[in-house]
């Protein structure tokens, strides 16, 4: 019995590798009458790709050049803010001459501080011998 159950085993194996073999070379004969291209997805004409991946008319090029321009123009606006002026305008030379005379005022009122002025004199005190012999 076990002769029997083995060579039927031996017989199926047998029939699925002669399947295994019949599939891949049916699948080689169909591969090499079609194009290598078989495995590769069609081209698709530009028009439908960009479609496909950007909704907008404009072309990505084009809009990567409107980017940098617009973030040129923003760059150029920021730095204004930190630039120094150049010259000086009618306000601050007015608040400088102010300032000036605020300062001068200043100095005088200090200076006038530590003058030295002689002061009233002092009375002369006399000396009573006289009560303090007592």
């Amino acid at each position: 019995m076990c002769k029997i159950t083995f060579h039927l085993e031996q017989k199926s194996t047998m029939k699925t590798q002669n399947l295994l073999v019949l599939l891949f070379l049916a699948l080689v004969g169909l591969t090499s009458l079609t194009p290598t291209s078989a495995f590769v997805p069609a081209p698709t004409p530009f028009r439908v790709l960009s479609s496909v991946i950007s909704p907008t008319t404009t072309s990505l090029p084009a809009s990567r050049v409107n980017a940098k321009k617009e973030k040129r123009q923003r760059n150029k606006d920021n730095m204004r803010k930190f630039q120094r002026k150049r010259g000086s305008s009618r306000r601050r030379l007015m608040k400088k001459v102010a300032s000036n005379a605020q300062r001068q005022g200043e100095m005088e009122f200090v200076a006038k501080l530590f003058q030295h002025v002689e002061g009233p004199a002092e009375p002369e005190i006399r000396d009573d011998n006289r009560r303090s012999r007592r």
